[in-house]
């Protein structure tokens, strides 16, 4: 498609030519998407303020009948619209798109003449390049506000041309006559103190006679270069570009009207005082890139920035330190400071000795005070004095006195005891639970919901004691001490409700041979046996007693039991079983006992003549209940097998 190029009649330099529409192109017809032939180029001449007509055509170049169809419209300021249709939408100014609704029949070719005046500000002599997209309505985005005026209809007619793309079709307005565009540079001018950042505001203003519309170059018609005055520095450059202490640049957007101002904020420093500096507001000045170089009075295209710079010889006042002598603070706090200067105070500096002290101070909104955040570096659990000095300074330089001011730094954590002891098992029931040794510099004592820390109730005084009502399912207590400084202990009881008694799983012989159950009534034990038991329970088990013949024989929780004067084939136990919340439990139970060694045959028998070098012998052992080993020790010369 032919490629068009743009206003080189105002860009000095400018070599590139605009974007091809067809970059812009819709994809591959589907199936299903309508076919056209749109019209061919189209080209008229006029003046500023002069009527002129866009005759479009469209052509339904498929088999079969196209419902409704849509105008996309590319156009320039200069295309100024005459009337507005209810069925186009308008934005900024220009008409953006129009839908009909109307049936293109196949192979019928359809006309549409578009009113338009060149707007009065038109740059001339100038090339005004339009293009116009047709597409399905159905693929109709809203572009803008209907108008309000009467419906935009198509007419059948003879195709005009055929354009190179099957949607896009050119038009180009040459625009004659003699207009160009002044623009002028707007300085600034600002005054501040020695040290301090200052506002000025400078840019340019297009005075005519015509508008500049960049748009198709992608570039703004005016750059304004700003130099800063001797002495100051550019500390910000809101919407500008290469911005350096020494120099900003800045852009204005595609399209400056007449009359229209473009500026920008500059924030200067001001570093000295140097009477009688100017810096300077240049638009467009003369560089090697695209820029516009037809400006029609080039002796306004530079205008003054200057700054009125004052010395500042006066020191902050600091009229109240935020603090008091002897005050106790935490390690980590804040205080207030309120400071005075007859321009402005830039910066607040606190130190500490003989604790290293670390500040950070910033200025309050429309007041004289800082909020100055500290942190003290004493040891932990400490109580000491330090001694806090504060300094402040203006931007020029100038100090305060400075003021001192001695604090007692507490670090001294409110650490307490709680009865009954944290994680401790306890009964169903109300339970006054007590914080002792809490230190005398307490102010209140947190009532806390164990689970979530939210606030149950607050203890402002001795005696501090809280009544919780233990119950299965309820959250235990938490309690958080404060002090005088804000120092605060947090304990989670941990507390566990228990009105079970401990279960008995099973009672066990220990041995490496002989592990077997006993609490049954089926287990044995020997002359000696060491017992112990497993048992189920929520709190932790407490008092163990082991009970034999009805004598207390053991309070640990394995049982090593001597047997060997128990003459009886059987004996009773009885085990007791106390947990953490006082819960109990017993199990009794008989066992049996067995104290009769295994039973031997050897042979060869006792004094047997063996003849020979070796021998064989063989070693038969039986028990009632069982035999767990044998071994056989062999001597000197000797080998032996089981």
């Amino acid at each position: 498609m032919r490629h068009h190029s743009i206003f080189r009649w105002a860009l000095g330099g400018l070599t590139t030519t605009a974007l091809s529409v067809a970059g812009l192109s819709a994809p591959a017809h589907a199936a299903d998407v309508p076919s056209f032939i749109v019209g061919g180029p189209q080209q008229v001449t006029a003046a500023p303020g002069e009527r002129f007509d866009a005759t479009l055509s469209v052509t339904n170049s498929g088999e079969t009948a196209v419902d409704g169809v849509s105008l996309l419209f590319d156009t320039l300021w200069a295309h100024e619209d005459v009337q507005q249709f209810s069925n186009c939408e308008y934005d900024g100014g220009l008409v953006r798109a129009c839908v009909f609704d109307q049936t293109l029949a196949p192979g019928a070719s359809y006309r549409l003449v578009v009113p338009f005046r060149v707007r009065a500000d038109t740059y001339a002599p100038s090339r005004q390049d339009a293009t116009f997209k047709w597409q399905a309505a159905s693929e109709h985005v809203s572009a803008g506000t209907p108008g309000s005026g009467p419906v935009l209809r198509l007419q059948e007619g003879e195709r005009i041309g055929a354009g190179e793309d099957p949607n896009w079709q050119e038009f180009t307005l040459d625009v004659t006559g003699n207009q160009g565009t002044d623009l002028v540079a707007v300085g600034g001018t600002a005054a501040g103190w020695v040290g301090g950042v200052v506002e000025a505001e400078v840019g340019v203003r297009n005075d005519g006679p015509a508008t500049l519309d960049f748009s198709r170059v992608g570039i703004g018609p005016a750059t304004v270069v700003v130099t800063p005055p001797a002495g100051t520095s550019i500390v910000s450059a809101d919407g500008c570009y290469r911005v350096t202490a020494a120099q900003a640049t800045c852009e204005t957007e595609y399209r400056l009207t007449v009359g229209e101002s473009k500026t920008w904020k500059l924030g200067l420093r001001i570093d000295r005082s140097v009477p009688g500096a100017a810096g300077s507001v240049t638009v467009n000045p003369d560089c090697k890139c695209e820029r516009f170089l037809g400006d029609l009075d080039k002796s306004n295209n530079t205008a003054a920035l200057t700054v009125d710079a004052s010395v500042d010889e006066t020191a902050p006042v600091i009229e109240d330190a935020g603090l008091l002598a002897g005050q106790a603070v935490p390690y980590v706090t804040s205080f207030r400071p309120r400071i005075t200067d007859d321009v402005e105070v830039a910066r607040v500096e606190v130190t500490g000795a003989p604790a290293l002290t670390l500040a950070t101070c910033t200025p309050e909104t429309s007041s004289d005070l800082w909020l100055c955040k500290v942190s003290q570096q004493v040891g932990y659990n400490t109580e000491t004095g330090n001694t806090v000095t504060i300094k402040a300074y203006d931007a020029a330089g100038n100090a305060s006195e400075p003021v001192s001011v001695t604090v007692l730094v507490d670090r001294g954590y409110p650490v307490y005891k709680v009865s009954p002891a944290l994680r401790s098992s306890l009964r169903s029931g109300p339970v006054t639970i007590e914080l002792t040794d809490v230190p005398a510099d307490v102010r209140e004592v947190r009532v806390l919901d164990g689970f979530t820390d939210e606030v149950v109730t607050t203890i402002t005084a001795a005696p501090w004691t809280y009544t919780w009502n233990a119950a299965n399912g309820a959250t235990p207590p938490a309690f958080e001490a404060v002090d005088r400084v804000g120092n605060r202990i947090h304990m989670s009881t941990g507390y566990i409700v228990d009105d079970e008694s401990p279960v008995i799983d099973r009672v066990d012989t220990v041995g490496q041979h002989l592990p077997n159950r006993v609490d049954t009534g089926t287990g044995w034990v020997g002359a000696r046996a060491t017992l112990e038991y497993r048992a189920t329970d929520e709190s932790a088990i407490t008092r163990t007693e082991w009970w034999a013949g009805g004598v207390l024989a053991s309070t640990t929780p394995r049982f090593d039991w001597d047997l060997r004067a128990v003459t009886t084939p059987t004996a009773r136990v009885e085990l007791r079983l106390q947990d953490a919340a006082g819960n109990t439990t017993a199990k009794s139970f008989t066992v049996n006992v067995d104290k009769t060694g295994p039973a031997m045959v050897i042979a060869p028998g006792h004094n047997t003549l063996i003849r020979g070098t070796s021998y064989a012998t063989s070693v038969k052992a039986t028990d009632p209940r069982g035999v767990a080993t044998t071994n056989l020790a062999g001597r000197s010369g000797s080998a032996t097998s089981v």
